[in-house]
């Protein structure tokens, strides 16, 4: 079988949520956060090949993971402006061939689609299929084509532990990779578009944000559980009418107690002890 036969046969067949989130982090203290966090999980099992949506750690760096197999995307946990030269974004510019190079192509796009300041909690899908090629031309390394831009401040700050910034920040990622994998299915062979199958992720907030490295985990892991669970994604469990839409409205999709069911579990996360 041939690569364009497997492409096609992704296209048709896997549902837009259908693919793999890698979590990345040189930090061995937040890669045991996360396996602790996702082990909670019961609806995530990293050994049944026929999940949909898929969860891996991994205690290395960014480029070494990228070493290792085909990655379709890469996420910048950036600031609103598309900045990359600080953090974990630096890195990722210096990959790309430098700042000057990958920071004007995020930057149009956020122009064209956030009048050049993207609101933080929010993710954009950036093609840099042109550099990409480049990269993998004369570097010989593996760039994936795609760039998930989720800004997790405005401009570079200490981030609010008490804010679930990296809970809307993981669930913007997961949702707009969905929706990039629809539009390709939706435009079948016609499509000027890659599917994304593979997404490598560093922790949101714990660089220069400090968010604490455990609140970090607990927040992902949450956003992951909720995605995975979404009442248009899981197929394995029958959500009720009363689940969707409280079958007080009739064309309503999603009802108030699946909408507070939501919110009590992002509220959990900043429980203490005494309550």
């Amino acid at each position: 079988m041939t690569d364009s036969d497997v492409s096609e046969l992704s296209i048709e067949n896997l549902s837009p949520h259908a693919f793999k989130l890698h979590l990345v982090d040189t930090r061995t203290s937040l890669v045991k956060a996360w396996d602790k966090e996702i082990s909670k999980i019961t609806s995530v099992n990293l050994t049944d090949p026929t999940q949909d949506f898929k969860v891996e750690t991994h205690n290395t760096t960014f480029q070494e993971l990228l070493k290792k197999g085909a990655f379709q995307c890469v996420v910048s946990p950036a600031n609103s402006f598309g900045l990359m030269d600080g953090g974990l974004d630096y890195y990722l510019s210096e990959y790309y061939g430098g700042f000057e190079a990958l920071v004007p192509i995020v930057q149009k796009e956020i122009q064209d689609k956030w009048c050049s300041e993207q609101n933080v909690g929010t993710c954009l899908i950036v093609d840099v299929k042109e550099l990409s090629s480049s990269i993998k031309k004369y570097k010989k390394l593996n760039a994936p084509r795609y760039i998930a831009h989720c800004p997790t401040m405005r401009t570079p700050k200490s981030l609010d532990p008490g804010d679930d910034i990296i809970y809307r920040c993981t669930w913007a990622m997961l949702t707009a990779v969905r929706y990039h994998n629809a539009v390709v299915k939706s435009e079948d062979k016609n499509s000027k578009h890659q599917r994304i199958d593979e997404i490598v992720c560093a922790g949101f907030g714990t660089g220069v944000g400090g968010f604490p490295e455990d609140k970090c985990a607990a927040q992902m892991a949450l956003a992951i559980k909720h995605f995975i669970a979404a009442v248009d994604n899981n197929q394995k469990v029958a959500h009720t009418n009363t689940e969707r839409n409280d079958g007080w409205r009739n064309g309503v999709l999603i009802g108030w107690s699946y909408a507070r069911k939501i919110e009590r579990a992002v509220k959990s996360l900043f429980r203490t002890d005494a309550e």
